[in-house]
């Protein structure tokens, strides 16, 4: 069986329209939000074992929140990539990943579910996560079957 982490950035800052979308950083609410996400991951004994994330400052930032300590790996198709990019991706890991962290970008993130498990999400919040299980022993066969959500954490329902 392995296990998948959706996880959306941060709310990022609009503050700044002089920057490129790819540099914009967190601004407060998600700087607030990252937090009460790693708190419930940890209680619900949630652990990835490989982190890859896009390059966006705002991803980068919401990684360095929820995985201070982890090692982690930038994979630049994640910036824009569609829901075929982030499959082709999972099929190439190597078997001995069993449950890793995607952290990256909407409307992807959203449509990937959709595609992964069959069924339609309105629309994946900031900083929410997306865990599944799938059951299949080797990457190269991920999305042949669909997947069975396990849970969804949005920050807005954590106190």
């Amino acid at each position: 069986m392995k296990r998948l982490f959706l996880i959306r950035h941060a709310k990022s800052s609009w503050d700044h329209p002089e920057l490129r979308d790819i540099d914009r950083p967190l601004n407060e609410q998600g700087l607030h939000a990252a937090p009460l996400v790693k708190k419930a991951m940890k209680e619900r004994n949630y652990q990835p074992d490989q982190i890859f994330l896009s390059p966006s400052k705002r991803t980068r930032m919401t990684t360095e929140l929820l995985f201070p300590e982890e090692s982690t790996e930038v994979i630049d198709s994640f910036y824009g990539a569609t829901p075929g990019c982030i499959v082709h991706f999972l099929r190439e890991l190597p078997n001995e990943i069993q449950a890793p962290a995607l952290i990256g970008h909407n409307p992807t993130w959203t449509d990937l579910h959709l595609r992964l498990l069959g069924k339609p999400l309105a629309k994946l919040p900031t900083c929410g996560i997306i865990v599944m299980n799938f059951q299949c022993d080797h990457w190269s066969s991920f999305g042949d079957q669909p997947g069975e959500l396990v849970d969804i954490i949005i920050p807005k329902h954590l106190s």
